[in-house]
């Protein structure tokens, strides 16, 4: 991999770009090179075979290759081990580069494949999660495609592709943090606060990007991407905290005018339907924020490939597999969960997150059932079943009823008259 150091000085403007390696400045390394051109490289000579040319492989491009790998085969037992243009040597396994990253690439693409489908199947449709899961899924997906195909070819182009798309899911994460988190997007509300966060959002992103787009193909501040990169993180990792500590520990609120922003957000602290206000899976986001932390490591601390095949960047892509499953898990079950619980207190006033001194009102029947929103959200969509619509209005066969528990990580879509 090419090497990721978190550096300081490019956040005052001094930029590190990859321009060469031990290896190749090596004088042996050279005098391989320039042989293994004119011997193989002439037009008199055969080409480099096909499935070779097909990937992209170049004649010289292949006698890098097998100089690289000469070199470090000359290397006496614990001597160092040195880059060439900014990679470690892999044996390739015919013309894909580097095998074992292009395996857990193609597996973290199955692991987000499957967890767009288990939205579609777990997710009702009513719930306003739902399409920001499938979206986030979707923007996973594109990003495990070019990391396949970077690490099968490595060239200037399928990088910016691989490090574009890696910094597009991070964006995507953390705005669905943002709002999940803070309460700005619900299974059953939507802040008109969505679209300008989203907007700004997108202008950071996109400003990262023009800047990268200044320097010419072969060139790449790593140093301020990775920066970036990790900063641009960290709200998903420090709400996420906050939000999983609030259910254990109050935490302060900010009041600005009529909003308060707090944790948490929107699970009503006094909820007079659930003895555990809780949620079931309270605690697992600092879980795997922490381990998400951990093997983030392994893109900063890098070391030789064990078997010019398995390096520190093959080892997070093969941790991102796991976690991978355990955040699907875990956000499918939080909508789910979420969902019954505030349309079991859709008559409760939240207390935490983010809340306007307006509070929406449905009716059905004629009669209006308060439920406390995000400030600027839209109405609340009940479920269209006859039940729910029932349930939602107080009144079933003309008296009261009290709705039963959906139970906690269920979809209320079971819900029936006592």
């Amino acid at each position: 991999m090419r090497p990721r150091t978190l550096l300081l000085v490019p956040l005052f403007g001094i930029l590190s770009t990859a321009l060469a390696s031990s290896g190749d400045r090596n004088p042996t390394f050279q005098h391989c090179l320039r042989g293994c051109s004119l011997t193989y490289c002439d037009p008199s000579q055969p080409a480099i075979p096909l499935y070779l040319r097909a990937f992209g492989w170049t004649c010289e491009d292949n006698c890098k290759y097998d100089c690289a790998h000469s070199f470090t085969d000359n290397i006496r037992p614990g001597g160092r081990w040195h880059q060439f243009y900014g990679k470690w040597p892999f044996r390739r396994l015919g013309p894909i580069q580097e095998p074992f990253s292009v395996l857990m690439s193609l597996a973290n693409l199955y692991v987000h494949l499957r967890g767009i489908a288990e939205v579609g199947r777990r997710v009702r449709e009513e719930n306003r999660l739902r399409g920001a899961l499938a979206a986030l899924g979707w923007v996973q997906v594109n990003t495990w495609v070019w990391s396949a195909v970077f690490h099968t070819r490595d060239t200037p182009i399928t990088e910016r592709l691989d490090y574009f798309s890696a910094t597009l899911t991070i964006a995507a994460t953390v705005l669905y943090t943002v709002l999940r988190t803070l309460g700005l997007s619900t299974p059953i509300t939507t802040s008109r606060l969505v679209l300008p966060i989203s907007i700004c959002l997108a202008l950071i992103v996109i400003s990262h990007f023009t800047y990268l787009l200044s320097f010419p193909l072969g060139s790449f501040p790593y140093g301020y991407h990775t920066a970036f990169a990790i900063f641009l993180s960290l709200p998903h990792q420090i709400l996420w905290i906050l939000w999983s500590v609030s259910f254990y520990a109050p935490l302060p609120s900010i009041q600005i005018g009529s909003t308060r922003i707090g944790f948490p957000r929107p699970y009503p602290p006094q909820d007079p339907y659930h003895t555990r206000p809780r949620p079931r899976e309270a605690s697992t986001p600092v879980v795997l924020v922490l381990l998400t932390i951990l093997a983030m490591s392994f893109e900063l601390l890098d070391f030789a490939p064990i078997f010019r095949t398995i390096d520190a960047h093959s080892i997070w892509h093969a941790s991102t597999v796991f976690l991978g499953i355990a955040w699907w898990t875990f956000l499918i079950n939080d909508a789910i969960e979420l969902e019954g619980i505030m349309l079991e207190a859709r008559g409760g006033t939240n207390s935490g997150g983010i809340e306007s001194a307006t509070t929406a009102t449905t009716s059905s029947r004629g009669l209006g059932i308060g439920m406390g929103m995000a400030s600027g959200a839209s109405s609340p969509q009940m479920p269209s079943s006859p039940n729910m619509v029932r349930l939602a209005s107080g009144v079933v066969g003309g008296g009261p009823v009290r709705p039963r528990s959906p139970g906690l990580g269920r979809s209320p879509k079971g819900l029936r008259e006592d």
